[in-house]
């Protein structure tokens, strides 16, 4: 039974997030505005925006980036937004950018930064907010999640688990997860 919960946890929500990502639209002027965390770290990326473009104008490295917002709802209200970058410098191997911001009275803030082929709330609500579950893709047939549950001031890691696709059933394998 545990299996089964584990296997419901970590898959079905999958669909709820490509249902809810289609149904999105552009982004709030305020969060717009936090998004400073998704400037491009990478030194691929540094070098991109110090290049000179055909014409002679600096190459922006974020210019090819794309963002897909996916709320976080508790209580019939929006606590928090989930923002996915995509583009050559936010993403590896298929895993890509995933920022969550939290609403701090008029604004918002990074709650959590990290790197997934998907991330995503729960039904799963402690302490007033939803549980985020990430999916980091290992190979095409290996996936590392973790799910995150919030502790009253941040998301912590409590479910980690690698997840092997097999002909029929995939094999789960729940392990410590790794200090932040």
């Amino acid at each position: 039974m545990n299996k089964f919960i584990t296997v419901l946890i970590l898959i079905l929500p999958g669909g709820l997030f490509g249902l809810s990502a289609a149904q999105q639209e552009g982004l709030s002027p305020d969060l717009k505005a936090a998004l400073k965390d998704a400037a491009c770290t990478t030194a691929a990326g540094a070098q991109n925006a110090d290049a000179k473009g055909v014409d002679g104008q600096n190459a922006d490295a974020n210019s090819d980036s794309t963002m897909e917002a996916l709320p976080i709802r508790s209580s019939g209200r929006e606590v928090g937004t989930i923002v996915e970058v995509q583009g050559a410098c936010h993403c590896q191997n298929g895993n890509c950018d995933a920022l969550v911001y939290l609403r701090n009275g008029e604004g918002y803030r990074l709650a959590l930064h990290e790197k997934y082929a998907t991330l995503h709330p729960m039904k799963i609500v402690k302490q007033g907010m939803p549980s985020l579950t990430g999916q980091f893709e290992v190979s095409t047939l290996k996936m590392e999640t973790t799910v995150y549950d919030w502790d009253g001031k941040s998301y912590k890691p409590s479910l980690c688990a690698t997840v092997i696709k097999g002909k029929r059933v995939p094999s789960i394998t729940r392990h410590p997860c790794k200090a932040r």
